[in-house]
């Protein structure tokens, strides 16, 4: 377990924080994991405050669904879709879906990776080298790759951040899903440490870099992990959401390098 005193808590305004009607007017957000169950409500949310959102996952006929639902979301402006195989794709395919974005849009103001392999929770001895290699992919090489792909483009950004979604999950049977969510932990930290010294004219930087561990929430993921916990005994992601929100919009320009966490 990783002590506390390494972690920010979420505070009380944190938790509250919701977006104003248009406050993220012509900003661009790109949702890694977009189909989730975090990164469906934080779609939405971004929609509704005006943003235009990328979502980006690997099954195509759910993020269509997901751009149809937020179609419906009035004023909300119209999403992007690309599909990338986090497990699988190269890192020609990481490039190319940031030209996509410069083509189409021109900047990226914010990138939020929240897409997760749980893979089998098991002794380590015995997991199978294939899931290891896909778990980590997904929640860690995959992360290093976008951030490298969008960098350049979120540097042009007044006002960008990039959001990693961890999980302190350090105890017996968490696999390589527990191994991958600490070394994202450190990864967002190296990441921050490398960039702080980039700051813009008002001293904040270019690109805030911070990590959010939201605690336990009513997705599928956690369904899987916890088959025969009753839906009503987790969050749902709705009530998680403030911390992220307030973070894409850097309503706190000078919050930088924290490692928040959910304290329940």
């Amino acid at each position: 377990m990783i002590s506390e005193s390494y972690y920010t808590p979420i505070s009380e305004a944190q938790q509250r924080f919701k977006l104003k009607p248009n406050s993220l007017k012509d900003r661009v957000v790109l949702i890694s994991g977009a189909s989730g169950g975090l990164g469906t409500v934080l779609s939405h949310a971004c929609a509704k405050a005006g943003a235009t959102v990328v979502l980006v996952a690997r099954k195509l006929k759910k993020l269509e669904a997901l751009y149809d639902s937020i179609e419906q979301i009035e004023g909300a402006p119209q999403p992007a879709i690309i599909t990338l195989d986090q497990a699988n794709a190269p890192e020609s395919d990481y490039q190319q879906l940031t030209q996509i974005i410069a083509s189409e849009f021109g900047r990226l103001d914010a990138l939020v990776h929240t897409a997760a392999d749980l893979g089998v929770l098991s002794p380590l001895r015995i997991i199978p080298q294939a899931d290891w290699t896909r778990v980590m992919s997904v929640n860690l090489t995959s992360v290093r790759l976008l951030n490298n792909a969008c960098w350049p483009i979120l540097s042009s950004s007044d006002n960008a951040s990039i959001t990693f979604t961890i999980d302190d999950k350090t105890s017996a049977y968490w696999g390589a899903y527990g191994v991958s969510k600490i070394a994202l932990m450190h990864l967002a930290n190296m990441t921050f440490d490398e960039s702080e010294k980039q700051r813009g004219d008002d001293g904040a930087a270019i690109i805030a870099v911070n990590a959010i561990d939201p605690g336990a929430m009513r997705t599928p993921l956690r369904r899987k992990a916890f088959p025969g916990e009753l839906e009503t005994e987790s969050p749902t992601p709705e009530s998680r959401l403030g911390p992220f929100l307030s973070l894409i919009s850097r309503q706190d320009r000078l919050l930088n390098g924290a490692t928040l966490k959910w304290m329940d």
